[in-house]
């Protein structure tokens, strides 16, 4: 998620094992490393209602920032929730899921007003703010975490996603990889992470949730038409230059 992070597991993953340096002969630190216990409980359908007059969708797209922030901006969504679902364990934890060990994957959960905004709607978003040809990652985030998902609530929703997914195919010369599964069991990520941009960011400049077009907006929706064309850094200088 957070790209400092990313690039410093990078880093690690890239050091040379030969070093014949000192530092590289000592004895491996041993670093306590967190229990994953397998819970049935995670393989449960989401049980969690709506407000009412809402429906809720669910998406993966890698980082989950940039998406949530696009979300808030749509007219008819009425709630937007970042979190955790489709993994092997009950609860878990960002620094958990961060292992690459537990399966889950970032998701925004979307709670939208069918009146006034099409599940289509949504789905065009999602396709366009990600990329949905690279397995397991996104740029330079690796991990299942950061896999391309839509997790369905209703057969309805499943018919939409698979007609939109086979839309999207016509556009693209690489294959498709995005996964159409029922709804799991939500775990809604730390408070930190909610309205993460819309709060802040790591540079603490707030970006605007407003449903209006913007200066912020703009410069967003300049970016993504930008980005679109060079997909290989997308969702990490999203997730930057949002937050910028």
């Amino acid at each position: 998620m957070d790209p400092s992070i990313a690039q410093e597991d990078s880093k690690l993953l890239n050091t040379a094992t030969t070093d014949p340096s000192p530092i590289a002969q000592e004895e491996p630190q041993l670093v306590d490393q967190p229990v994953i216990v397998p819970s049935p409980i995670a393989q449960e359908p989401d049980n969690d209602l709506p407000a009412p007059g809402s429906e809720f969708a669910e998406f993966a797209p890698g980082c989950f920032w940039g998406l949530e922030l696009a979300f808030q901006r749509i007219p008819g969504v009425t709630e937007t929730e970042v979190g955790y679902t489709h993994g092997i364990s009950h609860n878990p934890s960002y620094e958990v899921v961060r292992t690459n060990k537990t399966n889950h994957a970032e998701v925004v959960r979307v709670q939208y007003n069918p009146n006034e905004c099409s599940y289509e709607t949504l789905l065009d978003l999602f396709w366009s703010r990600h990329d949905p040809t690279t397995l397991n990652r996104q740029g330079e985030l690796v991990g299942a975490q950061y896999r391309s998902g839509i997790y369905f609530y209703t057969p309805e929703q499943e018919k939409l996603a698979h007609e939109s997914l086979e839309n999207q195919q016509t556009k693209l010369e690489k294959k498709i990889v995005t996964e159409i599964l029922p709804a799991k069991k939500f775990y809604k990520a730390e408070e930190y992470h909610q309205h993460y941009l819309a709060k802040g960011g790591m540079y603490g400049n707030a970006q605007s949730p407003a449903r209006t077009l913007s200066a912020a907006t703009a410069k967003y929706k300049d970016f993504v038409t930008l980005s679109s064309q060079n997909r290989g850094v997308f969702s990490v200088c999203m997730c930057v230059i949002l937050s910028s």
